[in-house]
């Protein structure tokens, strides 16, 4: 299977790679930057609970599907909040007799704020998010909050669930999160005779991939969307992006040619060159600097301390591209940002002498069980894909997982707001995947003017996958989703925060793409006040 252990999602593995504080972690190993941050003034007495099994009632009429509630209890928050725990299962049956049950959660505080928060999941995810604490900040804020496991069992690295079961890979592709919208609002009227007055959706890779999926299949079940570091392009990402990277990494006898130690030369060089003009170890926009590996280049061209081998230098020069075939097409948008090199190990260099990257593990779980029509099983490997031929071989299960239509009318109409965001130095989704496709969100709607009324993009300078790597990564997402939901006020920025020890370390504006902040010269480089917007690159550069 590879390095990362199936007992935690691939998400969960980079936090743990990382050292991350636990507290930026919420839905099964899913990172959202930050917590929700103060809530805004609700005027209204709040609904009074009924947190009983009788109150609850059925679902499934709600639903669509067989729903059976499994548990209403009370709880509370470590910081003292009581709350109304409702579980539940939805079972959906596919046409070919298969079945899943997605099993969710609903956090309903006793003071609610009449706002409903769903939280996405990580990796193949397997398990309720907020089964724990994770979403005790948002409920002691007033939030409801609730999440659900995709439609199985298990761990998020391992995607057998999915062997043979149709119905499982469609829960897991989309239709779990709007299931448990269905199921959680109905719990909620059921419980505190109200419906919500604005619902959300925060989500980061895999929930990213879930928050695009809503909006452009679900439009009518929130009024603000967050998507984070999206695996939109999921079945082409994990075998044509994170596969093909391992398969480059590999020699003729599938020995990494690219190790940790060639992976810190490759970072010193591109710190002396991107690093500017705050020394921070923060590469700003890795589209406006040019490195070349070569001049890493060992003198005899074999390895040694210090420098690389003409085979490490070649796989690096890879990375940095768009994986392509061998006549040169592009397979997939845009290759490893400059700035992401602190990340590869783990991501895409593999930790063990015989496993696979999280990313290489990760892309050949995707190609056992869910990329094809049909499953090759526990039995196909990664080195068994060829991307020349079986490339095309991907496009029918592309439309069960993927959500990479630039079509959001339904959304758009309905007045929903879209936020986006991506690390600019994630090494395991290229930024550049998700600037692509909100140029292409813009060519539909015809300006980014008129793009901008509903949908905006945000990328983080010095950030890894969700959270991490040397820049500021904490934002208060939903707190900017909803004032613009609420409120009309439209994020030209956000302030992002880097938090140590315990206390805040660097902070910096970032502006809606395509601005930027530039540090203006003056005063404390870790202040925001000292950064200013300034035009930055359009696309992928």
């Amino acid at each position: 299977m590879g390095h990362v252990p199936l007992s935690e999602t691939l998400e969960a593995f980079v936090l743990r790679r990382f050292r991350l504080p636990i507290g930026l972690a919420v839905a099964a190993g899913l990172v959202v930057a930050g917590s929700p941050g103060p809530a805004l003034a609700h005027g209204k007495p709040k609904p009074r609970l009924d947190c009983s099994a009788a109150a609850v009632g059925n679902l499934g009429r709600a639903v669509g599907h067989p729903t059976a509630v499994t548990s209403v209890t009370t709880g509370r928050t470590a910081a003292g909040a009581s709350y109304c725990d409702v579980r539940a299962g939805v079972t959906v049956r596919a046409g070919d007799g298969s079945t899943s049950v997605v099993q969710l959660r609903l956090q309903v505080p006793a003071d609610w704020n009449r706002r409903y928060v769903q939280l996405g999941g990580g990796g193949f995810c397997g398990s309720i998010p907020t089964a724990g604490t994770a979403g005790d900040g948002t409920v002691d804020l007033g939030y409801a909050v609730a999440s659900d496991d995709t439609g199985h069992v298990g761990s998020g690295a391992d995607a057998s669930f999915a062997f043979g079961n149709t119905a499982a890979q469609n829960t897991w592709g989309y239709l779990s999160e709007h299931l448990t919208a269905l199921a959680a609002k109905a719990a909620l009227k059921a419980t505190t005779r109200h419906t919500p007055a604005y619902a959300y959706f925060v989500g980061c890779s895999t929930g990213g991939r879930q928050a695009l999926i809503e909006a452009q299949r679900w439009p009518g079940d929130f009024d603000g969307i967050v998507a984070g570091a999206p695996a939109n392009r999921q079945n082409y990402l994990a075998p044509l992006s994170q596969g093909v990277r391992e398969l480059q990494n590999r020699d003729a006898d599938f020995r990494q040619i690219v190790d940790a130690a060639a992976a810190a030369v490759v970072a010193r060089g591109v710190r002396e060159a991107c690093d500017g003009p705050v020394a921070d170890g923060v590469v700003d926009d890795p589209r406006s600097c040019r490195f070349d590996p070569a001049t890493l280049l060992c003198p005899d061209a074999t390895a040694a301390p210090g420098c690389l081998s003409a085979a490490q230098v070649a796989v690096v020069k890879k990375w940095y591209d768009s994986p392509r075939d061998d006549r040169g097409r592009e397979l997939y948008p845009g290759g490893l940002p400059l700035g992401s090199e602190g990340g590869w190990v783990g991501a895409d260099i593999s930790t063990s002498p015989t496993g696979l990257s999280g990313g290489g593990a990760y892309a050949e779980q995707v190609l056992r069980y869910l990329a094809f029509p049909t499953d090759p099983g526990p039995t196909y490997s990664l080195r068994d894909f060829d991307p020349n031929r079986d490339a095309a071989r991907l496009r029918t299960m592309a439309k069960v997982y993927n959500a990479d239509t630039t079509n959001l009318d339904a959304f758009r109409r309905s007045g929903g707001k879209l936020m986006l965001y991506h690390g600019l130095a994630d090494p395991l989704i290229t930024p550049f995947g998700t600037v692509q496709y909100y140029e292409d969100v813009v060519e539909r709607y015809g300006s980014l003017a008129r793009t901008q009324q509903f949908a905006r993009l945000y990328l983080l300078p010095g950030v890894y996958h969700c959270a991490g790597g040397p820049g500021p990564d904490r934002v208060d997402w939903l707190g900017a989703i909803r004032a613009w939901t609420e409120r009309g006020t439209a994020p030209t920025s956000v302030l992002a925060a880097k938090v140590g020890g315990g206390a805040t370390t660097m902070e910096r504006p970032v502006y809606a793409y395509p601005l930027r902040a530039r540090y203006d010269g003056s005063g404390d480089p870790n202040a925001a006040a000292n950064w200013k917007p300034v035009l930055g690159p359009r696309g992928r550069g």
